[in-house]
């Protein structure tokens, strides 16, 4: 564990003790790396590695955590997704010997459907113990990952508001070492603050300073916009663009083991020559293709994509296999790269995005957005802001109050 620091340390101890946890932390604190290095340990149990979100899913190597346990938009009656579970052989059966459940991103996960998921876990796991029908989540091990600082669910309350949260009885680790931002100690005092909700005027005068960032000449910032409907026009807007130059697209379709065409399905992915595009996995840190390097497409192979980084340098990215479950060699291959002249903020937790452009302006309409957006960046050298309004720095006060007694304890 000489690669952890302490705190992550203390989490996969608390792991490897059968415990429930739930480990937060600002964001660039190292959770997903924990939770890669609690995998390879988790390799004599049967675990399920999911996220809230498909975004999210995809960039860790998993399923959502409804695809997962099949229950669809899990808007239905828990007796109707038990039955479509049990017609579903190889979901019921993956239930039924279900050790540990990893969820991601859980600031997205609602009350309603956190009491649901365990309610549906403890009816299955019932029919091999009766006793687990009164057991949280059916007695299996729960480590949920994520930072209620960010963003919130779309429908209904925060997870921890459920009743259920403290029944779990989980070791809670707050990850506090900085590792996206380590190279820069004013980036890391702003944060700090914003992710309170706060904002001081010192703070603007840095923000509205980064409105004259200049970037390579050949790289066009990742603009991430709180809206969809904004990001779409951008992307295609680009793209047509592109393509009406006469510039080719290929179409890069996802293979995978038997029972994860779902999911396979999101990771197809259609690029073009010359576009602006963003790596989705640590693919080789020592040349600095990792989550969220930024990149132009100078050539498209059948097999591979050709990319010139931010710094000028070529590389061939190649097809990338998420092992899903070593022990039973499930995967999924796909080819690492997608489209970002815009993302939404939604879609852009859990990225490191090397060359970015922020809008955190009036349309900022939810708690943790504006500090989702500026920590996805490495530094403040790598973020142009368009539009700053001190209105738009904001924490749910459910949030800070969960935290404040958290750390009181």
């Amino acid at each position: 564990m000489d690669s952890l620091n302490t705190k992550q340390q203390q989490a996969v101890e608390a792991v490897l003790n059968g415990k429930n946890i739930f480990l937060t932390g600002p964001g660039g604190t190292g959770k997903s790396f924990t939770i890669k290095y609690i995998i390879e340990l988790l390799k004599d149990k049967n675990y399920g590695l999911t996220a809230t979100t498909g975004t999210a899913a995809v960039l860790i190597g998993g399923q959502t955590i409804n695809s997962f346990l099949g229950i669809g938009l899990g808007s239905g009656k828990i007796s109707d997704i038990i039955k479509n579970i049990i017609s579903n052989r190889s979901i019921y059966n993956r239930i039924l010997k279900l050790d540990v459940l990893i969820i991601d991103e859980i600031s997205m996960l609602d009350d309603a459907l956190f009491d649901k998921i365990s309610n549906v876990l403890s009816d299955i796991k019932s029919n091999v113990d009766k006793k687990l029908a009164d057991v949280p989540f059916g007695g299996i091990q729960m480590i949920f990952v994520g930072d209620f600082c960010q963003l919130a669910p779309v429908r209904g309350l925060y997870c921890f508001l459920s009743k259920l949260w403290d029944k779990l009885d989980m070791d809670i680790i707050i990850l506090d070492e900085l590792v996206r931002q380590s190279g820069d100690i004013l980036f890391q005092k702003i944060l700090s603050i914003v992710r309170k909700g706060k904002c001081t005027d010192n703070i603007i005068t840095v923000l509205e300073g980064l409105k004259t960032t200049q970037f390579a000449e050949n790289i066009i910032p990742t603009k991430l916009y709180p809206i969809n409907e904004d990001v779409e026009k951008i992307n295609n807007i680009e793209i047509q663009r592109l393509k009406d130059n006469g510039n080719s697209s290929i179409m890069y379709k996802t293979t995978c083991s038997y029972g994860y065409e779902k999911t396979a399905s999101n990771y197809n992915v259609e690029l073009t020559e010359k576009a602006q595009v963003i790596i989705t996995r640590n693919i080789d840190i020592s040349k600095g293709l990792v989550n969220g390097t930024r990149g132009v497409i100078k050539y498209l192979g059948s097999e591979y994509v050709i990319i010139q980084d931010i710094y000028n340098n070529t590389h061939a990215i190649n097809y990338y296999k998420d092992i899903i479950n070593k022990k039973k060699a499930t995967y999924i291959l796909h080819m690492p790269i997608r489209t970002s002249y815009a993302l939404s903020i939604h879609k852009s937790q859990g990225m490191t995005i090397d060359a970015v452009e922020l809008d955190l302006g009036a349309n900022i309409f939810a708690y943790g957005q504006t500090y989702t957006a500026l920590s996805r960046a490495k530094s403040l050298k790598s973020i142009k802001i368009i539009n700053v309004d001190k209105t738009s720095f904001k924490l749910n006060p459910y949030v800070k109050k969960f935290y404040s007694n958290i750390i009181d304890k």
